[in-house]
């Protein structure tokens, strides 16, 4: 239970907006906020609801907040401003050796590039980097999302511990029932207010409330549903894609090696593993994006890094990244969808109705909407381009429970002939999606 004591915060009929030049955009409205010393509040609602812009706001300078806070960002690449782990760690504190704190998996990274570590790793150096600046405030926006099952697990445990035995206050932004649960109080909102608020298992007894949720990462015990069987010996008929022997290195001395693997026309191969197995190196190198240290990737028959460590110009396949931003080029939503030819001249307001998305976004920039948004509008930029291989890394990270279950039906219904890898830390969710699971190790692919 939380500590009693003064409120470090205490907001009433709070309202925020966001200014772009002359132009107003409201992002919430009517906030009562309090944060108790010791508490936990999750916040949660609709992608576009106004969770991060809560968050980020309460971290900026002149807030509401009196005292020291800290943010953990949703993509932590925001955060990172030193050339290694180490000097990510040494901030805020004073000058001496640098130790990477227990339980982080951070163990021999300390000279490696933080923009080079695995989402997870990224995800748990931003947190541990937050927690080093001693916060009486730690706001952390979808702070499981890029973790494993066991990984989520250790992080909520170590916030949790941290609220208890600091006295500080904790506030989450999250999609992730399992996370909901552990705070003190439950507050949902909807189109910028809030529409309910009180202990998370009275709010979750409203069926409103817990279809936003959905069902989130799947269970790693039992049975997988049955799927087809893609992956078919190398050598086997005409391949869409077709890997020999790659390997890649990564972090310190990790990576994997040993991938043999021929997909033709609508196979559909779902990547599994923990947080840095390699599940988005190895899908940025069937992209053209990463050459791989040994190995030969083809597409259609084409060869891969022929000329050098990037192949671009194939036009065979195309990457939803885990950070959708990396996608995106043009200031507008609209823009956008004029960059591929086979989006070029469609209906804007058609496209985002089907990836769930309000009408109202056309004009907006891509890197102004929530995260869940970007989310839905780098799958649809990748999944309506028509082209033979789809790649796809974590696309159900941050998404509400219709979001999932929309992004679900679009890969299920991909074309017939369309192929496609999947990479996510829920194995059920790529089964549920028609996907052959495989997991990915050191030694390359094996059964899950």
């Amino acid at each position: 239970m939380p500590a009693e004591g003064a409120p470090l915060l205490d907001l009433r009929d709070w309202t925020l907006v966001q200014r772009r030049g002359e132009h107003a955009l409201p992002l919430l409205a009517g906030l009562d906020l309090v944060l108790r010393p010791g508490s936990w509040v999750a916040v949660a609602g609709a992608n576009g609801s106004g969770k991060s812009s809560l968050l980020t706001f309460l971290a900026q300078a002149g807030s509401p907040l009196a005292c020291r806070s800290a943010l953990l960002p949703q993509d932590p690449d925001d955060q990172f401003v030193a050339a290694t782990v180490a000097g990510e760690l040494a901030l805020g504190h004073a000058p001496g050796p640098v130790t990477v704190p227990e339980g982080f998996g951070l163990e021999g990274l300390l000279d490696v590039d933080p923009r080079l570590l695995s989402a997870g790793q990224k995800q748990r150096l931003a947190l541990a980097v937050a927690l080093g600046q001693q916060p009486r405030v730690l706001l952390c926006d979808e702070p499981t999302a890029l973790q494993d099952d066991g990984q989520a697990a250790w992080v909520l445990d170590r916030l949790d511990a941290w609220r208890r035995e600091s006295g500080g206050a904790l506030v989450t932004a999250t999609c992730d029932a399992r996370e909901a649960r552990r705070a003190d109080e439950l507050l949902i909102l909807d189109q910028g207010r809030v529409a309910a608020a009180g202990p998370p298992a009275r709010v979750l007894a409203e069926p409103a409330w817990a279809r936003l949720f959905g069902s989130g990462p799947g269970d790693a015990d039992g049975a997988l549903p049955d799927a087809p069987r893609t992956g078919r010996p190398a050598g086997g008929g005409d391949s869409v894609l077709a890997l020999r022997d790659v390997g890649c290195l990564f972090g310190r001395g990790e990576g994997f090696s040993g991938v043999d693997l021929t997909l033709a026309a609508g196979d559909r191969l779902g990547l599994w593993g923990p947080n840095g197995c390699g599940k988005s190196t190895l899908l940025a190198a069937c992209a053209g994006a990463r050459r791989p240290d040994k190995g030969e990737i083809s597409l259609g028959g084409r060869r891969l890094y022929g000329r050098g460590a990037l192949d671009l110009d194939h036009g065979r396949a195309l990457l939803a990244p885990q950070f959708p931003e990396y996608l995106f080029s043009r200031s507008s939503v609209r823009q956008e969808l004029a960059v591929d030819p086979a989006l070029r001249g469609s209906d804007a307001a058609a496209f985002l109705a089907a990836m769930g998305l309000p009408a109202d976004l056309q004009e907006r920039h891509p890197r102004d909407l929530s995260s869940g948004q970007k989310r839905r509008l780098a799958l649809g930029l990748v999944l309506r381009s028509g082209r033979p291989l789809l790649l796809v890394d974590e696309p159900t990270v941050a998404l509400d429970g219709p979001g999932r279950e929309l992004v679900a039906a679009l890969l299920r219904d991909l074309p017939a002939g369309t192929t496609a890898v999947v990479a996510s830390h829920d194995r059920r969710f790529l089964a549920a999606i028609g996907c052959d699971v495989r997991r990915l190790g050191p030694a390359g692919l094996g059964s899950p």
